[in-house]
């Protein structure tokens, strides 16, 4: 039975402000849920950030996770934060929207999981917005609307991050010590994830080469491109980089300039889906004569709902299980590291077998 419960929620952490600030925006007129509470440790703006949304804040996590009140929490801090918040949110029998990428080594992510499923909270990762995203597009894939998959290319360029509005500096984004590697990680790990779902097969190895084009300063890289090949023999390519040059040098680019596109080649047929472009979608589809022009681009950072937590929230009323869970986060992470390994040994890398990090 559907309950009609308000889900109260809190945010765990600052660093990716990006999340943070969309779920608290989308939050005053979603009806299923209210944000009540805010954490973060090392956050010189959690005050700031507590006082635009009218919530209480904490400086130790543990006071928020304490509450009882408090069913939902998004963990939006610095990954080298995540893997220990989200074992003490499933500990605190909290439900989760993880953050991403989930952790900085795959034995980390290893503990998460088995944290998590024993807790027996649901968890949904953060990168699967894609999934939800993109929902109707796997269905007409799996209506042979294109024949079968054969190649599927994604590229996501955009400019570099900030480590909060309007500060000029990427801060814990190029950082080593808090993150497992920078542009391929950070803007992949949503297509790596989704690609394997479109796929339907896991991937059995990975290629790929990383560099510094433009940011020759940092010590992540700002480009990264891998290719990946499934058990099912489909093929695949992912690029993320921060490789577009914004307006200001201290600052980022608008997001309609980036380049986020998605091509998925079929036996009989294509789809191309870009993000920011008008049109966003073409196909043509098994059979026909030309291609059609599908639907305008969306503005996909002023979404009407929270979509990972309204996806959260039907799992838990409805009791079925969400479209990805920390089992798979940690498939597509094991992805990820593959390619920063391939990168690094200028080999192609197994998925059999242990998996290192950058």
């Amino acid at each position: 039975m559907t309950t009609k419960k308000k889900w109260k929620v809190g945010i765990l952490g600052l660093g990716h402000w990006y999340s943070a600030y969309g779920l608290a925006r989308s939050l005053p007129e979603y009806p299923r849920a209210e944000l009540v509470a805010v954490a973060a440790a090392d956050s010189p703006h959690l005050d700031q950030f507590a006082q635009t949304f009218g919530v209480p804040s904490y400086h130790d996590p543990a006071a928020l996770l304490e509450r009882r009140d408090i069913d939902i929490v998004q963990i939006s801090a610095r990954v080298s934060q995540v893997p220990g918040l989200t074992l003490r949110a499933a500990r605190a029998d909290k439900h989760i929207i993880l953050g991403k990428p989930m952790a900085m080594t795959l034995a980390q992510a290893d503990e998460m999981v088995g944290v998590v499923r024993e807790a027996g909270v649901t968890c949904v990762p953060f990168q699967a917005i894609m999934r939800l995203r993109l929902l109707d597009l796997k269905d007409r894939i799996a209506r042979g609307d294109i024949g079968e998959i054969a190649v599927m290319h994604q590229t996501g360029r955009w400019s570099i991050a900030e480590d909060w509005p309007g500060s000029g500096t990427s801060g814990w984004f190029v950082d080593p010590e808090h993150v497992p590697g920078g542009a391929l990680i950070d803007e992949g790990i949503y297509w790596m994830d989704l690609l394997r779902w479109f796929a339907g097969s896991e991937v059995i190895r990975v290629e790929a080469k990383t560099a510094n084009l433009v940011h020759k300063e940092l010590r992540v890289e700002d480009w990264g491109m891998a290719m990946l090949e499934f058990v099912n023999g489909i093929r695949a390519s992912v690029e993320g980089s921060w490789t577009i040059n914004a307006p200001r040098k201290t600052g980022p680019s608008p997001k309609h300039n980036s380049v986020v596109r998605l091509e998925v080649v079929g036996t009989r047929g294509e789809v191309i889906e870009q993000f920011f472009r008008d049109p966003g979608r073409a196909v043509l589809a098994a059979g026909a004569s030309d291609w059609v022009f599908e639907r305008k681009a969306r503005d996909l950072f002023q979404s009407d709902i929270p979509m990972p937590l309204d996806h959260l929230i039907d799992c838990l009323e409805q009791g079925h299980s969400p479209i990805a869970d920390i089992r798979e986060a940690r498939q597509s992470f094991a992805v990820a590291l593959a390619a920063y390994q391939a990168a690094r040994e200028g080999r192609s890398v197994s998925l059999v077998g242990p998996v290192s990090g950058p």
